[in-house]
């Protein structure tokens, strides 16, 4: 199994060095703009997009989430040009922005930007118009404060049923899903240490439970007396795994029985797990440390909740926006 303590470690650093304020504003809101909409060109899509990353990014919020997405819905309301040659286009537009309760449907928030551009073509105009947006005003930071709160208060009124589909989830060893439905949860909830003591536990039952396999496989392998491929498998056991234990004493007894050769052949393995061995034990000296490092891991691991890669929490999170901006459009038009 992939060890994500020990290789966010360097961001673990970094998160240390935050402000309080910085930790408090980490509540995930997924930017998402419809592109299939025809309202303005995609090149003024492409440039509402960005100011929407950047109007999340510079009020303190994260991403991704399945649970709250902000998104816009820009109208233009007049184009004009100047009589001078060559002539300049002048487009007003409006762009309303919302966010947005993805698994309830309902908007949280909202704010309209009445915006001018001028440019040589209607597009540049339009464009231009867009790059308006002041993501750093007065408003804005209004804006998004109103909407942290409304985030939070939703949070902490639904606390409980989202700790108990977690534990539900974990029951049935459906442990990656259960910590995505508590990553969710902003550090900066009140309530928060007793999700983060639950994602410890979870994620030492998911660790635990890939650790048994583990073992199971190289207990078969050392009693066919193929102590290479055991030894393989018993150096990916998480060191902090409650069976990381039982994996060194099964590491021992193999280097016991292996000629000097084998063992020379693994000598690059072995140097690995000895590192990384005597990295975790200077890990649990400090317990604090080390549940951080365990939620950041159970973090890591609850993003790829759908089948295992990388992006699929940002494409199962798209894939809702698309439902709710269709049903935010539906409700305008009516």
């Amino acid at each position: 199994m992939k060890r994500l303590p020990f290789i966010l470690i360097s961001i673990l650093a970094l998160s240390q060095g935050a402000s309080a304020q910085d930790l408090e504003g980490r509540i995930a809101l997924t930017p998402y703009v419809d592109y299939s909409l025809d309202r303005i060109p995609q090149t003024a899509s492409s440039s509402l997009e960005r100011k929407l990353v950047s109007m999340t990014t510079a009020n303190g919020f994260a991403s991704v989430s399945g649970e709250f997405i902000i998104t816009a819905v820009p109208s233009v309301i007049n184009t004009s040009s100047t009589p001078t040659a060559p002539p300049q286009f002048v487009s007003e537009v409006e762009v309303a922005v919302y966010v947005l309760n993805v698994p309830e449907q309902v908007i949280v928030d909202q704010k309209v930007y009445s915006c001018k551009g001028v440019g040589a073509s209607e597009q540049k105009s339009i464009v231009g118009a867009v790059n308006q947006i002041n993501v750093r005003s007065t408003d804005t930071r209004r804006f998004m404060e109103n909407v942290r709160t409304k985030i939070l208060d939703y949070y902490a009124d639904r606390l409980p049923a989202i700790i108990s589909k977690a534990q539900s989830l974990a029951s049935m060893t459906r442990y990656e899903e259960a910590l995505y439905v508590l990553s969710a949860v902003p550090e900066s909830l009140v309530e928060y240490p007793q999700v983060a003591d639950l994602m410890v536990d979870i994620y030492t039952q998911c660790i635990d439970r890939d650790a048994k396999k583990i073992i199971a496989d190289a207990k078969v392998k050392t009693a066919q007396e193929d102590y290479a491929a055991a030894m393989k498998e018993l150096v990916k056991v998480d060191p902090n795994s409650t069976l990381f234990g039982q994996a060194d004493a099964m590491i021992s007894d193999i280097k016991a029985r292996m000629d000097a050769q084998k063992q020379a052949e693994l000598q690059r393995e072995l140097e690995l797990y000895e590192q990384e061995k005597k990295q975790a034990q200077q890990e649990y000296e400090d317990n604090m440390e080390l549940q951080k490092m365990k939620i950041k891991a159970s973090r890591e691991l609850a993003a790829k909740v759908v089948s295992g890669g990388e992006g699929d929490a940002a494409a199962a999170a798209e894939e809702k926006g698309k439902e709710v901006v269709k049903w935010l459009l539906g409700n305008l038009i009516q």
